[in-house]
């Protein structure tokens, strides 16, 4: 089943390295812009421009609140929206999550309202975003399915199996049979973003997205980048809003036939049985008999990845074990502890 990974971000994601997160595989983004008729999403033109910066995908959503007139909702994420003078690309966003203790009856006419407002203002039919109990609960009509007109709008639903495998899909509501995007989990975690992020599939090919959001898909001839002293798979990869993964397929001559490649020993820890009565070596204490730690100076010209290829172990391991945060800032004169 083909599907193409995306986010959706607050004010609680505030500080995103936007060209990290191109670099991670996802290709859309949902921001939040408003709520009610009182509260504008401070990061939401940082989010705005800085994902589109990055090359993807955009929509805009509105947190609603069933307790406030639907019209001047509308109105009030229209205005913002618009202040950005640029509407993105992806149809905006209905965010229904509490009923604020309004009935059923009151929210669905109110849903609507504000869905016929938007779709008129932007030119195209927004989403619905919900989970699968509130859909069934309170955009629902006698005879306990949603409205007629529900099955119009594409369908954006909240369901947490917190991991995401290939041709799983989520249980729809009573009465809906299609679902557009999924929101499988609100504990991922993206490079670029130091929150928990909220993570995404859309329902389709690439190709699909993009004409889902009425865009152009992007030139698809590679570039070409000539190598300079200092470079890196890592620091190539995130100049051109690329993943490592995709930039090594991109380069099969890298990997030629009959080449010779140094492969490093894998260790394996044996797993022994320790007695009660057996004295435990913990992380303060100290054991002399050890071997000594290797270390190695950051000289100029030096990555993480050409240190990690002279000493035969991975770039993880050396950030792992100097508490390295961002494997492509290393100081010259640097001391790092090979692991």
């Amino acid at each position: 089943m083909a599907t193409v990974p995306g986010i959706d971000v607050s004010y609680w994601d505030a500080g995103i390295d936007w060209p990290k997160v191109r670099a991670t595989g996802q290709r859309f983004v949902v921001a939040k812009a408003t709520e009610g008729i009182t509260y504008k999403d401070p990061t939401f033109d940082d989010n705005w421009f800085g994902a589109k910066s990055a090359g993807l995908l955009r929509g805009a959503y509105h947190f609603f609140r069933c307790n406030v007139d639907a019209r001047k909702q509308a109105d009030y994420f229209i205005e913002y929206v618009k202040t950005v003078k640029d509407n993105g690309e992806l149809p905006p966003v209905l965010d229904l999550e509490t009923h604020d203790g309004m009935r059923k009856e009151k929210i669905v006419p109110a849903v609507k309202i504000w869905l016929d407002r938007v779709e008129s203002a932007f030119g195209k039919k927004p989403i619905i975003y919900s989970g699968q109990y509130f859909l069934q609960d309170y955009l629902v009509v006698a005879g306990g399915g949603p409205p007629a007109w529900a099955k119009d709008y594409p369908l954006w639903l909240a369901q947490y199996p917190n991991q995401y495998q290939d041709g799983m899909k989520p249980y729809l509501p009573r009465g809906w049979f299609n679902w557009t995007i999924w929101q499988y989990s609100d504990k991922g975690k993206v490079n670029g973003i130091n929150a928990s992020a909220d993570m995404n599939i859309f329902n389709g090919t690439l190709e699909e997205l993009y004409k889902f959001a009425g865009a152009s898909i992007p030139d698809q001839k590679p570039k070409i980048h000539t190598i300079t002293k200092g470079d890196s798979f890592e620091s190539i990869a995130n100049a051109y809003g690329v993943t490592v993964r995709e930039l090594v397929m991109a380069n099969p001559q890298l990997l030629v036939t009959g080449d010779k490649l140094t492969v490093p020993v894998a260790v394996a820890i044996p797993q022994e049985s320790v007695s009660t009565s057996t004295p435990v070596t913990g992380p303060g204490d100290s054991d002399t008999s050890s071997t000594p730690k290797r270390t190695y100076t950051v000289k100029a010209g030096d990555t993480l990845s050409v240190i990690a290829v002279k000493h035969s172990v991975t770039v993880a391991a050396i950030a792992s074990a100097n508490d390295i945060k961002n494997i492509n800032s290393i100081k010259v004169g640097q001391v790092l502890v090979i692991p």
